[in-house]
């Protein structure tokens, strides 16, 4: 689940649930910033006559014009994924596609849009923009394959205080400005709201252990390679679940005696392992050493390489 920070309240926001209407004002009385490319035309632009398959008139959530492709552009707005908002937007498009000229003159007289001559718009297609807070994954792949349809798909996260994260998952406007300008800093926004929970949780426990990440996601991902696994953070140490075993692990700079920037714990017997810095917590007289962790033994990882050691040797165990 997505999650955002905010430094002033010091806390994360929680999503808010809000109704179309919101939406739809909140892009309006923001539209030069959010869609500086596109000339607003209305909202609840009314269509007129039978616009639908069943029928019926209907109203655009928001129409809007393109001056670098000289077309209308119509925005749905879904508070969640609709499935009939292909079919919907197909009838819209097509209706103001059959009834350009009457489009093109209330734009131009009734809303006073400064549009180019009706000769010099192309007034064979239309552009469409759907905004919502999630697309059926058959529905995304069919929109990124068919790009003769000019259909555009943003993905938003509302949350308190009015903070609104857009993502376009295909044409974005800004991709080769933004790629030359500050490409690292946004694709690092969007990995964080768009990664799954597990490695948000990750980021979060190791926080500025880059070391010691690094080494837990070559294990994280070699596991995940075999099965399903689950992530659960305790105050100390991220527990992971997999399979009938348990996993326990501990960050570290790298500054005690060992050097260690990672420790595993496990029930796996790993001691006698060359290149592993084992501990087993069970004395000779059957009393165990005190640990953060309930697992048996402890796997001290002291770089990359000695947990592609340790993962070599589970391969045979588990």
């Amino acid at each position: 689940m997505p999650k955002l920070f905010s430094s002033a309240s010091k806390k994360f926001l929680k999503q808010a649930s809000k109704p179309e209407s919101a939406l739809n004002k909140f892009i309006c009385e923001h539209w030069s910033s959010l869609f500086p490319h596109l000339t607003f035309v209305a909202s609840e632009f009314s269509l007129k006559g039978h616009v639908r398959s069943v029928g019926s008139s209907g109203r655009l959530d928001i129409l809007a014009y393109n001056p670098a492709s000289k077309r209308f552009v119509i925005f749905e707005l879904k508070r969640d994924y609709d499935r009939n908002i292909a079919e919907q937007v197909a009838d819209y498009r097509d209706y103001i596609e059959e009834n350009f000229a009457d489009v093109y003159l209330r734009s131009l007289q009734q809303y006073g849009i400064p549009l180019p001559k009706f000769q010099e718009m192309d007034f064979k297609q239309v552009e469409v923009v759907i905004v919502a807070k999630k697309f059926s994954p058959t529905h995304l792949e069919k929109i990124k394959k068919n790009k003769e349809q000019n259909v555009t798909l943003i993905k938003y996260f509302w949350f308190e205080d009015d903070f609104i994260f857009i993502d376009y998952l295909n044409n974005d406007p800004d991709e080769e400005k933004i790629e030359s300008v500050d490409s690292k800093k946004v694709r690092l926004v969007k990995e964080i709201v768009n990664q799954d929970p597990d490695l948000y949780e990750i980021d979060r426990f190791f926080n500025l252990k880059q070391a010691g990440k690094e080494a837990f996601l070559i294990f994280y991902n070699w596991l995940k390679s075999l099965g399903e696994v689950r992530i659960e953070p305790k105050q100390v140490l991220l527990k992971v679940y997999f399979q009938n075993q348990t996993f326990s692990a501990i960050g570290y700079a790298g500054k005690v005696a060992s050097k260690q920037i990672l420790q595993i714990n496990t029930n796996i017997d790993l001691t006698g392992v060359a290149g592993l810095l084992v501990e087993d917590r069970v004395r000779s007289d059957g009393r165990k050493k005190g640990s953060l962790a309930s697992e048996r033994y402890e796997v001290r990882i002291r770089n990359k390489e000695e947990m592609r050691i340790m993962i070599d040797a589970l391969k045979a165990k588990l």
